[in-house]
């Protein structure tokens, strides 16, 4: 049977459509190439962070200079590495916080630059993306005299960070990049740290102060109170659990601040209010003393292995200047056992009651 003509019409049609179909999708498969070459040529034309585990070992040197901000720009600090130790050089010498250096050069490690933002590296362009010098927070390590990193960081996105690399133009996205690990204050790249021990390894506590002298002791597992002013006797009604919270409030006492610039006379760590003394079961002693109130109600405070004066918190400073009370128990022959009476719920004193009633006298009668 002849093939009539509109099932020919339907035939040219079906391959045309075939043939169309085809043709799109070897165009879309040949831009997927072509923008997957422009991608990884883009790719190989970023510069490379080359901050592997062993360039970041290295580091010795680390300074971090911050934007200026509403308050005037921060001093930079300076970090450097003798041995296995890390120190402050500037603004301060003084112990650095390794756990937190740890951080920033765990962190160095893993950042990647993601894409090219902008090629021109005038200064209205690196001002814009806030990479400027005077927007920025510069970052450098070093390894001797070898600069390792040297890296200023600006506006932060959904592409990244925008960053600005030493010699080389433009800025660029940085995946990686965690602000709180690098924009910390001086206080935040010092130790703390003042007394790491174990409350259960304390074997004896003296304290000194204007109340006069305390002396705890430890005697087969029990705990023993002493006060006193010139020979401490039994301190009555003694709670070992009070002194075990003070305990607890020294073994890993951190510093709230710090008094540069402060003289022991400004501090009163000439005259202190309070000195205490832990002794380990191992021989090893702890000694602090703690002077006039710093800020809010934290005090002055200064170990005795170390020439810098720190504030402590109130609550760690308090057992330093306590009341005997404050290690006892209430006392039983005080009608309130030492406590304070709780207010009527009338808001009327307690000893106050109508006629007849309890803790008030009968009233006489009224005459008719």
């Amino acid at each position: 049977m002849a093939m009539t003509t509109d099932k020919k019409l339907y035939i040219a049609v079906g391959v045309l459509v075939a043939l169309g179909g085809a043709l799109f999708l070897q165009n879309k498969k040949e831009k997927e190439e072509a923008a997957a070459y422009s991608l990884e040529g883009r790719a190989s034309d970023l510069p490379k962070l080359d901050l592997s585990e062993a360039k970041t070992k290295g580091i010795d040197t680390i300074t971090i200079s911050q934007a200026a901000g509403d308050a005037g720009k921060p001093p930079s600090v300076t970090l450097e590495k003798k041995g296995e130790e890390w120190s402050m050089v500037d603004p301060v010498k003084a112990k650095a916080n390794d756990a937190n250096i740890k951080s920033l050069l765990d962190n160095l490690k893993t950042l990647k630059v993601s894409e090219a933002i902008d090629p021109a590296s005038d200064p209205a362009t690196y001002d814009k993306w806030h990479v400027s010098d005077a927007k920025a927070l510069h970052a450098v390590f070093s390894k001797g005299k070898e600069v390792v990193a040297d890296l200023s960081f600006g506006e932060d996105g959904s592409r990244g960070q925008m960053t600005r690399i030493a010699g080389k133009n433009g800025v660029f996205a940085v995946k990686g990049y965690s602000s709180y690990l690098y924009a910390r204050d001086v206080k935040g790249w010092r130790d703390t740290a003042l007394f790491k021990f174990e409350s259960e390894k304390v074997k004896s506590a003296d304290i000194k102060n204007e109340h006069g002298e305390f002396s705890f002791a430890k005697e087969k597992g029990a705990w023993t109170g002493k006060f006193g002013k010139g020979s401490p006797s039994k301190l009555e009604r003694f709670d070992d659990s009070k002194l075990k919270d003070m305990l607890r409030a020294y073994e890993n006492l951190n510093a709230d601040g710090f008094a540069d610039g402060k003289s022991a006379t400004d501090t009163g760590i000439d005259q202190p209010a309070a000195t205490v003394i832990f002794v380990m079961e191992d021989g090893a002693r702890r000694e602090i003393t703690v002077g006039k109130t710093a800020e809010g109600s934290s005090r002055w405070a200064k170990k005795s292995d170390s020439p810098e004066i720190v504030s402590i918190s109130s609550y760690a400073a308090d057992w330093a200047t306590a009341e005997p009370s404050r290690f006892q128990k209430p006392d039983p022959k005080k009608s309130d056992g030492g406590v304070a009476e709780p207010p009527s719920p009338h808001g009327m004193p307690p000893a106050m009651g109508m006629p007849g009633m309890p803790g008030m006298p009968n009233m006489p009668d009224m005459p008719h």
